[in-house]
């Protein structure tokens, strides 16, 4: 069985600008390092069609940037594989996307991106996955949504499930510990077979969104007592509610 690695953003190669720096540098280096000592390791995050924008100075050092799309099929591998889950009255789709990273012995860590865009998709849920850290914070929670959940769904539909244990990679991928309680993990279960990390020691670096909002993505996979898990009655913190349940 293998270690479940979910992240937002994962570096594997700089020509894949699936991420923005420090984090997904970290990230890949994590999915590279399990290969090259043969851990059984899979990793789940979200393909973003523009990435996180390329910088350009002028001759005055005036800072722009662009947004150049990129076309998964040029750098990963086609699954065949889909993905559905119930979202805003309707259904979000998602690709499944392979990239192989194969360590110094042979080893190899697959690492799968979920693209939203898809002919069947409301034009909404096909720009979930235009950009890294874009929109808003509707956007953000739908992005997180399917990088938890969905991620957690993937490796079942993939057939990498059961899982021996999660590392959640920052709060954005929070909602994968509750879809391991929804797949019948229990509490304890849960507290020792899921190990959260935060790379961002700043509060802008911790989404937080309404509980009303969260609930109503979620229909019913949030646990009666989140709000006293988080401490906040206000607004759910990911960071506090991955750290409560790990």
């Amino acid at each position: 069985m293998a270690v479940a690695y979910l992240s937002a953003e994962i570096g594997l190669w700089s020509d894949l600008h699936t991420y923005s720096g420090g984090l997904g540098v970290l990230a890949g280096d994590h999915v590279k390092s399990a290969a090259d000592a043969g851990i059984d390791l899979v990793a789940v995050s979200l393909f973003y069609r523009q990435g996180y924008g390329r910088q350009h100075l002028d001759g005055s050092g005036n800072q722009s940037e662009t947004y150049p799309e990129m076309d998964p099929a040029e750098h990963l591998s086609d699954t065949g594989v889909e993905l559905a889950l119930p979202l805003d009255g309707s259904t979000l789709h998602s690709r499944i996307w392979l990239a192989e990273v194969r360590g110094v012995g042979g080893h190899v860590v697959p690492v799968y991106f979920l693209d939203t865009r898809h002919p069947d998709n409301a034009p909404e849920h096909a720009a979930l996955g235009n950009r890294l850290y874009g929109g808003d914070d509707a956007t953000r929670l739908r992005q997180e949504f399917l990088l938890g959940v969905g991620g957690i769904r993937t490796l079942k539909l993939l057939g990498h499930s059961p899982i021996r244990g999660i590392h959640l990679n920052e709060g954005h991928c929070t909602f994968a510990a509750l879809e391991m309680l929804a797949q019948g993990w229990s509490r304890d279960e849960l507290s020792r077979s899921c190990l959260f990390t935060t790379h961002t020691p700043v509060p802008s670096g911790h989404d937080r969104f309404a509980w009303s909002d969260v609930a109503s993505v979620l229909d019913g996979l949030l646990p009666a007592d989140a709000q006293e898990l988080t401490g906040d009655d206000e607004t759910c913190s990911m960071s506090h509610l991955g750290i409560a349940l790990a």
